[in-house]
């Protein structure tokens, strides 16, 4: 791979292997993203395909038969909004340089997860873990009393929070 490929190639010259080595493995394109009044909101909540001790997906080379948007050209060119403004294939789409931080930069394949621009420094919460509790609750609402009800949905709530962590603007083409 040629160092500092992505100063002189556009995104569409890359080579297999120069696009993967773009990726910075912050996994924030795998949170949750609820769209409303034109932002994006990326939430805490994870795909249970990513892997928090490694910072990587954990089915990578499968996860294109699960619910998982292929990052690539046209993703960028269509509906960029499902990847955060940070997110290196965006910075390079729009023209931008990469951040100091970025394992290409700065040598360091950890320097994201260091700087503390990965998911790995965010309140995370797996969406299946949270969505298996729910289904829990709701297989038992005939049995409960709406205070019981409500008592069990605030602890959910509380043990699994859901919160956004960041939002940006939708731009369409």
């Amino acid at each position: 791979m040629d160092k500092n490929f992505w100063l002189h190639k556009k995104l569409s010259e890359f080579s297999e292997e120069e696009w993967e080595a773009v990726c910075m493995r912050c996994g924030k394109c795998c949170l949750s993203k609820h769209e409303e009044n034109g932002r994006m909101f990326f939430s805490n909540q994870m795909c249970d395909g990513f892997d928090m001790k490694t910072g990587r997906c954990s089915r990578y080379k499968k996860r294109l038969s699960n619910d998982c948007a292929k990052v690539d050209l046209h993703l960028l060119q269509t509906t960029p909004e499902l990847l955060p403004e940070t997110c290196a294939y965006r910075l390079l789409f729009d023209g931008k340089e990469l951040p100091e931080y970025h394992p290409l930069v700065s040598g360091d394949k950890n320097s994201v997860h260091k700087a503390g621009q990965s998911v790995l420094s965010m309140p995370i919460v797996s969406c299946r873990v949270r969505e298996q509790a729910m289904a829990f609750l709701m297989s038992r609402i005939d049995k409960l009393s709406l205070e019981d009800f409500t008592k069990k949905l605030d602890r959910i709530n509380e043990r699994y929070p859901v919160v956004f962590l960041e939002d940006y603007p939708v731009r369409r083409n």
